[in-house]
């Protein structure tokens, strides 16, 4: 058995550590740890043992945390508990959103650094229809979608402004833990039409009945 070697801790990067209570913190607060490469490392290895891989997301205002792939297996589990409220249509938009502001960055289409952002409007134009319930508008519809989004930090709204951007919690989610949030999605529709179908085949057989 290997003797245990004595650790010298760096008591900053501990409590930058220890300052990560919701998965991620605000540059702004701690300033550019970057800079400071021996800090950085060492915040990454303390996280490391944890295992957690510390993200520096370019182009945002926060260092992200996020769980190792290889420790993930479950998290989609943890996740569904996580976000109560949230149901298949929250997490179909929040794929789209997805797609469309983080997806370009990491398949390398736009600079890293360029920030990438939606309207509300756009979303009501493109989406609104397909996320509408009974009598509930498209644009409304949307709103109240985007207003949980927002309650958990996938997405962030300029103030003033419907533009949206992406939030801290977005880069938590693995590609991997995306496909498994489309999958649940996929699910969630394919259940819903073998339902409208077994109705409708139901409605033809009382009518038929009712010829005879």
């Amino acid at each position: 058995m290997e003797p245990i070697r004595e650790i010298t801790i760096n008591p900053e990067a501990q409590k930058i550590c220890s300052m990560f209570h919701y998965g991620w913190i605000s540059k702004k607060e701690i300033g550019p740890i970057e800079r400071d490469i021996k800090l950085f490392r060492d915040v990454q290895i303390y996280l490391s043992l944890m295992g957690y891989e510390l993200l520096n997301p370019p182009g945002t205002d926060w260092y992200v945390v996020r769980l190792k792939k290889e420790y993930d297996s479950a998290s989609f589990d943890y996740f569904l508990k996580r976000v109560k409220g949230l149901d298949r249509r929250h997490m179909a938009l929040l794929s789209i959103i997805y797609a469309k502001l983080v997806l370009p960055k990491e398949l390398r289409h736009v600079e890293p650094e360029n920030e990438l952002s939606l309207t509300v409007d756009e979303i009501v134009y493109n989406y609104g229809a397909k996320f509408q319930q009974g009598k509930q508008s498209p644009r409304k519809a949307i709103e109240t979608l985007l207003a949980s989004l927002k309650r958990y930090n996938y997405i962030l709204f300029e103030k003033g402004k419907s533009k949206i951007t992406v939030g801290p919690a977005m880069y938590m989610l693995h590609s991997n833990m995306l496909m498994d949030i489309c999958a649940y999605v996929i699910q969630g529709l394919t259940e819903s039409l073998k339902s409208i179908k077994k109705i409708e085949e139901e409605d033809v057989t009382d009518g038929e009945e009712d010829l005879e």
